[in-house]
């Protein structure tokens, strides 16, 4: 119940104070997050060493892996406002291609799986997309804390975007597939060896969740990827890109991880160019480089 109650303090404070001083009390947060949360710190600062590589600083490494806290506070407090934030408002600061894309993958009929990664705010895109007047679904996991997870499942349904718990998520998938309707799927989760599929990941071989390619390979859903990430002036800037096309040969192991290694390579590029708006707190790959 504290804990639930600080969120609701939290959550009015952020609605009724001025966006650009929630903006700023975020990167204050986002430093003292990063500060006393050494599990966390230690994890993002690994993960950008893989992701920025040998050539950058330690110096380059940490202030990314800051930011990344700075701009997650940033996300939250996004997500907040989005009950109290008119469409048109978020339409007018969003800068986005490919709408035909998504358009070209429902035209099948066997509905689309929106597949990405912790990366930019996947928040304002969803709002977007219903917004836009696509049927929008979204697989996630159940918070901790019962009081703010219905919290989350009611400001997402007040956007537009109905909630899939990943629990009993697999069954609610395949209705809104038969409905021809968009499934987001966030699939960045790190696994063990026997959970997952094997892939290359910025040059290293991991475990990746298959879930995306298998719902694929067996409904016929086009999968649709892209973006949406923050810029300088806290606009949003993003697209939408084609669906991807790929061949079911037969060979159930061997389409999976092909289609699964084409999604991993996506997303890797995305990170890529936007390293301090992948928003991963675990860590990624599974040795360590001693950071503190």
């Amino acid at each position: 119940m504290i804990v639930y109650g600080l969120a609701v303090c939290l959550l009015f404070l952020t609605q009724h104070l001025p966006l650009k001083f929630c903006y700023w009390t975020a990167d204050i947060l986002g430093d003292l997050v990063y500060a006393f949360w050494p599990t966390g710190r230690r994890n993002v600062i690994d993960n950008m060493h893989h992701v920025l590589g040998p050539a950058a600083t330690d110096a380059e490494v940490r202030g990314t892996a800051r930011r990344c806290f700075r701009n997650y506070l940033r996300l939250l407090v996004d997500f907040a406002r989005t009950t109290i934030t008119d469409p048109s408002t978020i339409e007018e600061k969003l800068k986005g291609e490919g709408w035909e894309n998504l358009d070209e993958a429902f035209e099948y009929g066997k509905g689309v799986l929106l597949v990405g990664s912790h990366l930019g705010n996947w928040e304002i895109a969803g709002v977007a997309l219903a917004s836009h007047g696509y049927p929008v679904n979204a697989v996630s996991e159940s918070l901790g804390n019962e009081g703010i997870n219905r919290l989350a499942i009611r400001f997402r349904a007040t956007s537009g975007i109905e909630l899939i718990p990943m629990e009993y998520g697999l069954k609610g998938v395949y209705r809104a597939l038969r409905r021809n309707e968009a499934v987001g799927l966030v699939t960045d989760r790190p696994l063990s060896p026997d959970e997952g599929m094997p892939v290359e990941f910025f040059g290293q071989r991991i475990a990746w969740p298959t879930g995306p390619a298998v719902l694929a390979l067996r409904t016929g859903a086009k999968i649709v990827t892209g973006y949406l990430v923050r810029n300088s002036d806290n606009d949003y800037v993003g697209e939408i890109f084609p669906a991807l096309e790929f061949e079911n040969t037969g060979d159930n192991d061997s389409d999976v991880q092909r289609v699964t290694q084409r999604i991993v390579r996506i997303q890797e590029d995305l990170i890529r160019r936007f390293p301090d708006q992948w928003f991963m707190f675990r860590r990624m790959w599974p040795e360590a480089h001693g950071e503190s």
